[in-house]
């Protein structure tokens, strides 16, 4: 029986979406993007711990020592600020199909660019007339915004240097998924893959990119 969805290749997973047989690449291509994938999927979670167990090692391998101590020091402990980046970048990307990994660098790029500026003594926010780089990059202040100043009483308060380096940490996650062409979408796909029906981000929550967090 041919797949449901592309009814090219043969079907041979049970989607409980489709209710139907698909294919194994049409499985691991469009879930969650295309695919109204119910959390419940067995295909979905071993589909998510794969990709995440590989996201790190293939696309964040910094060279400089010093870099790679500062992206282990951002992993062990700002978990909950790079995870509530990474909400945000996914909602977009749920959001908006013509969301692509140029325009969430060009949003990240900007906004580290504000905060690099700010470390240097002087206030002075970047911003842009894309209408999507924009939103994403208001959606990206607002989260940093919201662990250096943070509401709840007793709450860590986020200092510059650590929101730099969750910024920087970013960009280069996304850096080593930008292909060649410019309408690439692997980072913001997988990132979307890897949101949660319903998610939303409440302070931060459980890393989408971060291996067995």
């Amino acid at each position: 029986m041919k797949c449901v969805v592309c009814g090219e290749r043969k079907g041979k997973r049970a989607c409980p979406a489709k209710r139907a047989l698909i294919c194994a690449q049409c499985c691991g291509e469009k879930r969650v993007l295309e695919i109204d994938c119910p959390e419940s999927c067995e295909y979905l979670k071993v589909g998510r711990q794969r990709e995440a167990s590989t996201n790190y090692s293939r696309h964040l391998r910094p060279s400089d020592p010093a870099k790679a101590k500062k992206y282990q020091y951002v992993l062990s402990n700002l978990e909950d600020v790079v995870s509530s980046l990474e909400y945000v970048i996914a909602e977009e990307r749920r959001a908006s199909r013509h969301l692509t990994d140029k325009v969430a660098a060009e949003a990240v790029d900007l906004f580290l660019q504000t905060l690099q500026t700010e470390d240097k003594g002087v206030l002075y926010e970047r911003t842009s007339n894309n209408l999507e780089v924009e939103a994403l990059r208001r959606r990206l202040r607002d989260v940093i915004g919201s662990h250096r100043a943070p509401q709840e009483p007793g709450r860590t308060v986020l200092k510059l240097g650590d929101a730099i380096a969750c910024m920087e940490l970013i960009r280069d996650v996304l850096a080593g998924h930008i292909s060649a062409g410019a309408a690439s979408t692997s980072y913001v796909d997988f990132l979307a893959r890897m949101l949660p029906a319903r998610a939303r981000v409440e302070g931060g929550g459980a890393s989408i990119i971060i291996p067995g967090r």
